[in-house]
């Protein structure tokens, strides 16, 4: 027990009074909205709310969220989609779900994985960064601007876990063998996602470990004991994705169809996108605006102190931003390799917030250098980054202005329709045989709520599934522009009717609410509809000619500040 309280103040040592004060307002500027607001917050919509939060749900209703077996399929899901497809249920994500459910697992998840980031960036800070013109409250309100990053919670530590590799590699480097340096290599895996980050973190390691032997000529065992770490770690923690993916049999991805660059990419709008990527990284990644931090290294770089390492971090990002926007001309070229246009390997820009932090550091160090009236800007630089950060982070800023009443984003009561679906199960119960397709509205919400659907937006399902799938709607795409053909056919992801009356957009960001719409010409393959088991159409837009295709509606549902207005229609 001595030895014990020895060991956690000895931890505790490392923390100061200004770090526990930031931890402190972290925690409340955090919680505070989900408290006042409960269900009515907002949760990110986009690939979360329309996708992989509500793929955890699913399967944890199925009972499928820990098992193994390729034979186990999703009956709910077109007509049974594998569960290996899915997301690992061996992640810190999908155990929080599982455990506390999405909504509150969303959030306890969210606050864990950013309190992680704050840690490991104080530390690696602290320990392994030379900034001696920074006092300690300017090192933890940097820290703290890692916690008003917007990212996919769903993708873990991602892109906030990067200070924490960081700091396994710093240890590393100095020499600092330990089981604790080895367990940060192998748990990252467990609380990341393997295809926005994994595969590429093993290609770089790769990279680093082959510069290691044929130049640095260093010491190589300890980087081989934490590469076989992280990969053991990764194998383990996706090992239903990767079984998968490797022997289950009689399945074909709809991946192997991609075909996203039919011609060579423009090369105008690849430089657009170059500096679109250096100046706000990628919306998968965090919309994170680096204008103010790139101004700031030309001023210290250039004017102030030439500081090698900024200089190489400045390097790195502008290579990861380089292979990011060229990477279509690489896919268009090779595009007959089925294994590149399936995996993409352009994802290494989860390394670009973190890196920004750095330099912005490192250049707030230089310009403390530089006269007293430059010295005392720096309050305001921390404070004018972290109001662009948090105005970027539409999760945050949407619910601190639901606050205050002036926001009009759907919370995450109103967009799963939680009032309205418990009318709808009266006129329409949910059943394995009686499948739904959804208009307007993402399918994701009927699977919520227990229904079977034929539709739904899924990164990997059968190619044979979508081609059937497609025959439903395909008069609709004959008289839709070509973007809709091309969206659907060389993409597919999200397997959606896609009306022609109706704009992209509207249906692919599931934007159909408040009974704005109206459908006067769809045409449905019934019979298609019907052969695959189809019985009810939940539109968030009324069908005016749904006699012709003998649909009955059987209600407008439409509860008293509801976000949707879901038109409920029964194929006769």
């Amino acid at each position: 027990m001595k030895n014990l309280k020895h060991y956690i103040k000895h931890i505790l040592s490392h923390f100061s009074f200004a770090f526990w004060g930031g931890f402190c307002v972290w925690t409340i500027s955090f919680f505070l909205p989900y408290v006042i607001l409960g269900e009515d917050s907002y949760i990110r919509i986009h690939d979360t709310l329309e996708g992989e939060l509500v793929w955890l749900h699913i399967m944890k209703q199925n009972g499928v969220m820990h098992s193994l077996l390729n034979e186990v399929k999703i009956a709910q899901l077109m007509h049974g989609l594998p569960r290996n497809v899915m997301p690992s249920g061996f992640t810190f994500i999908a155990n929080i779900c599982n455990v506390f459910g999405i909504f509150y697992g969303y959030i306890i998840g969210q606050y864990i994985l950013k309190t992680i980031g704050y840690i490991s960036f104080y530390l690696f800070i602290k320990k392994y960064m030379t900034l001696p013109r920074l006092n300690e409250n300017v090192l933890v309100a940097t820290s703290l601007l890692l916690t008003s990053i917007q990212f996919f919670t769903p993708f873990g530590l991602s892109v906030m876990g990067m200070p924490l590799l960081a700091f396994g590699f710093a240890r590393l480097y100095y020499n600092k063998k330990s089981l604790a340096t080895l367990l940060i290599f192998f748990t990252f895996p467990f609380f990341s996602s393997f295809v926005w980050s994994g595969i590429e973190m093993i290609i770089l390691f790769n990279i680093y470990l082959v510069y290691l032997v044929i130049i640095k000529h260093d010491h190589v065992m300890k980087w081989i004991y934490a590469w076989i770490a992280f990969c053991v770690g990764t194998v383990l923690a996706n090992i239903q994705f990767i079984y998968g993916m490797l022997f289950l049999k009689g399945f074909r991805s709809h991946r192997v169809a991609y075909n996203l660059y039919t011609e060579m990419p423009n090369f105008g709008r690849t430089i657009s996108e170059f500096f679109g990527f250096f100046f706000s990284t990628h919306y998968h990644i965090s919309i994170f605006i680096s204008l103010l931090i790139f101004v700031l290294f030309l001023i210290s770089y250039f004017g102030i102190e030439k500081n090698k390492w900024s200089k190489n971090i400045m390097k790195a990002i502008f290579l990861i931003v380089l292979w990011q926007a060229f990477y279509p001309f690489i896919e268009f070229l090779i595009s007959d390799i089925t294994f590149i246009k399936s995996f993409r390997f352009n994802r290494f820009a989860f390394l670009l917030p973190f890196l920004w932090f750095l330099i912005l550091l490192i250049s707030m160090n230089s310009i403390a250098k530089y006269r007293i009236w430059l010295r005392k800007t720096i309050p305001l630089i921390i404070f004018s980054q972290f109001l662009i950060l948090f105005f970027s982070n539409d999760e945050t800023a949407h619910n601190y202005k639901k606050m205050i009443g002036i926001d009009n984003f759907p919370s995450f009561k109103e967009y799963l329709a939680l009032n309205s679906f418990s009318e709808i199960k009266k006129i329409a119960p949910p059943s394995i045989e009686n499948k739904v397709i959804s208009i307007g509205l993402s399918p994701t919400i009927a699977q919520y709520h227990g229904y079977s659907t034929l539709d739904g937006l899924f990164s990997v399902y059968d190619l044979d599934y979508k081609l059937e799938f497609r025959k439903i709607f395909e008069k609709e795409l004959q008289k839709s522009n070509w973007k809709k053909k091309e969206y659907f056919d060389n993409w597919g992801n999200r397997c959606y009717v896609f009306p022609a009356e109706m704009q992209m957009e509207t249906v692919a960001n599931n934007m159909c609410a408040g009974d704005k719409e109206k459908l006067r010409y769809l045409e449905l393959n019934m019979e298609q509809f019907k052969k695959m088991g189809g019985k009810y159409i939940f539109s968030a837009a009324e069908i005016l000619n749904a006699k012709s295709m003998n649909l009955n509606l059987l209600k407008r549902i439409s509860p008293a500040n509801a976000y949707w207005v879901i038109y409920v229609y029964q194929y006769e």
